[in-house]
């Protein structure tokens, strides 16, 4: 079990995690101070499940690109692994939450955001490498919490502002699914581009 740890740490996971949980710990235990109701809104949920997805972004390549594309691992199981497990793991210190008084919900947006944020990520990870990955997830949400934006009838209005749609909105749950599966899919068979060799080499 040594690799484990070896690869964890190699991908910065342990940093990742303590931001995660720390943030969405902050959010949990701070929103009854500036809100009258118990459920965090959809807008906060999309917000500290960026924060989620971003940490995540950063652990989706290690130090050695070489490595990260050998045939000698299956790389396309372990990369599609560690997407998963984090969106669980995103997913279900969100869903901790329901056994007190200040809670992320519904369900429903919670698994939706999470998972559409996540394959956003990844999808940014494949394109531009884990250190931009988080440009798409970002830009996405800051646009779909405006002010203006809200639950809509319209479907262009349901897609660019899938995160804070209602659970039942299919257009904003479809959205969400492509998305997700998408980002699974091209992070898990290609990986992050390769970087140039000066980024990669150590210091001295």
């Amino acid at each position: 079990m040594r690799w484990i740890g070896l690869y964890l740490r190699s991908r910065r996971v342990p940093t990742a995690a303590v931001i995660v949980f720390g943030f969405i710990a902050l959010i949990w235990v701070s929103w009854p101070s500036f809100s009258d109701g118990e459920t965090i809104n959809a807008r906060m949920i999309s917000i500290t499940v960026l924060i989620g997805a971003v940490a995540l972004g950063t652990t989706l390549s290690g130090a050695d690109d070489a490595l990260d594309h050998t045939a000698a691992v299956n790389w396309p199981a372990r990369r599609a692994g560690h997407l998963l497990l984090a969106t669980a793991a995103i997913m279900g210190l969100l869903l901790l939450s329901t056994v007190t008084d200040a809670r992320f919900e519904p369900l429903g947006v919670v698994a939706r955001n999470t998972a559409g944020l996540v394959g956003l990520t990844a999808l940014g990870a494949t394109l531009l490498g884990a250190a931009l990955s988080w440009i798409a997830p970002l830009t996405w949400t800051l646009i779909a919490i405006m002010p203006w934006m809200g639950p809509s009838e319209q479907v262009r209005t349901q897609l660019g502002a899938w995160l804070i749609q209602p659970a039942d909105t299919t257009a904003a749950t479809v959205c969400a699914t492509v998305l997700a599966a998408a980002g699974l899919l091209a992070y898990a068979l290609r990986g992050c581009p390769r970087r140039p060799a000066a980024e990669t080499a150590p210091d001295h």
